[in-house]
This record gives structure tokens, sequence and C-alpha cells, in this order.
């Protein structure tokens, strides 16, 4: 018994590949948006731990923020059927310069002001929105770049 195709099998198997396209303006779009709420979730929880004076705070604090990763993490696995061209490095890129933002400004200032008066909830929020920018500008470049 032969396994070859015959024309007309090829024909019919060839017409029903081309049927099947990808949504990848839509899967650009759910990579983008777990970029970016990777990116923010992290830059407020970073900036947010010296303005948490209290055992309990930074452990709910720390809970909201896992659960948000974790909840990012399942959605993006349940809804992306493909993986964008490039996504995974641009993503990975745009946390890994948020975190390092984080690490080397934000978090400096953050302490530095902390020294003279407490930091307030504004202050934080100007520190994770300028340390989100790397994770955003990543989202933006996934979601419109290059296709």
């Amino acid at each position: 018994m032969s396994h070859h195709l015959t024309p007309e099998q090829a024909r019919e198997q060839l017409a029903s590949i081309q049927v099947r396209t990808f949504d990848t303006s839509r899967d650009r779009a759910v990579h983008a948006a777990a970029t970016a709420v990777f990116g923010v979730v992290t830059a407020l929880y970073m900036a947010s731990q010296n303005i948490l004076s209290d055992w309990v705070s930074h452990t709910v604090g720390t809970a909201v923020f896992a659960a948000a990763w974790l909840i990012t993490v399942w959605w993006i696995e349940r809804v992306a059927r493909t993986v964008p061209r490039r996504a995974k490095a641009w993503s990975r890129g745009g946390i890994v310069a948020s975190f390092v933002l984080t690490l080397t400004v934000v978090l400096p200032w953050l302490n530095l002001s902390a020294q003279t008066s407490p930091n307030t909830w504004p202050m934080v929020a100007a520190g994770a929105a300028l340390a989100a920018v790397p994770a955003l500008v990543a989202a933006a470049v996934i979601r419109w770049g290059s296709k």
C-alpha cells in the first residue's frame, strides 16, 4: 500500500492549510498587553516597597503582585495561539530593562528622598511610571512593530 498522495488529495490538503490562518494581530495584542502588565506591576511593586511600613502591607502587596503575575501568565497561555516573531525577546528585554531602571534609578532616588521625608504615593507612582517605560515601549513594539 502506497502512502503517496494523489494530485487531488494534495490539492485538497493545500487548500485546507491555506484556509487556516493565524490571527497574529490578536496574538500581538495579547503579548503586548501581558508585557505591559508585567512591566507596570513589577515597577509599581518595587517602587512601593519603602512606602509600605508594616509586615501586613508588605505581605498584601507581595500577594497582589504575585497574583497579578500569575493571572497574566495564565491568561496569556490560555488566550494566545501563537507567539509573534520576536515577541519573547522584546518582552523579556523590556521587562529586564524596567527592572534594571528600577534598581539603578528609581529605588536609589526613592531611598535617598526617604532620608529627609517619607515617600508619598505620587512619588511612588512617578517612579513606577518611569520604571515601566521600557516594558511599555516593548509592548508597543510587539503590538505595532514589524509583522
